[in-house]
């Protein structure tokens, strides 16, 4: 009896037992064109908690707007996602390959803010210093001094 008790055991968790790896889609999506779809996912997932309003203003549905973008549908993208998650060492690098991409674009987005604050403080100093050299000059031009009111400009006599 004990010996039937324990096949039929056995034979339970073989039969609950399911190959879990996943064969590749024949749609594919290649690994960097995954990156940029993912990473676009992010950033839009971003400005969603952000300013959700703003962005739906500009995109009516963010993840339609990244399938037609990548010429794609959603389910070649789970397909492809499944895949790569099941593969973890490739899932890994592509997640690592998005670190690198969004890190590159953090860079060149504070670049842009950096130039332009630059720009912005130049010409709110060149207005300052516009504004000071007619001042400057209108005082010059008067020739009128502080404490004496005598007007020394020179006008022409006709």
């Amino acid at each position: 009896m004990r010996v039937l008790l324990y096949s039929l055991y056995t034979l339970f968790l073989f039969s609950c037992f399911n190959d879990r790896s996943v064969k590749e889609p024949f749609d594919l999506i290649p690994q960097d064109k995954m990156v940029d779809i993912l990473s676009e996912f992010i950033i839009i997932n971003s400005a969603q908690g952000s300013n959700k309003k703003f962005l739906e203003s500009k995109i009516k549905n963010p993840v339609e707007y990244i399938y037609k973008k990548y010429s794609i549908d959603s389910l070649q993208f789970e397909n492809s996602n499944a895949y790569y998650s099941a593969n973890i060492e490739i899932y890994n690098s592509i997640y690592d390959s998005i670190k690198i991409k969004l890190e590159f674009i953090k860079e060149e987005i504070q670049y842009q803010i950096d130039e332009k604050i630059t720009l912005e403080d130049s010409i709110k100093k060149q207005r300052k210093n516009k504004r000071k050299k007619s001042s400057i000059n209108e005082f010059i031009s008067r020739k009128t001094f502080p404490g004496n009111n005598i007007d020394t400009t020179f006008q022409k006599t006709q």
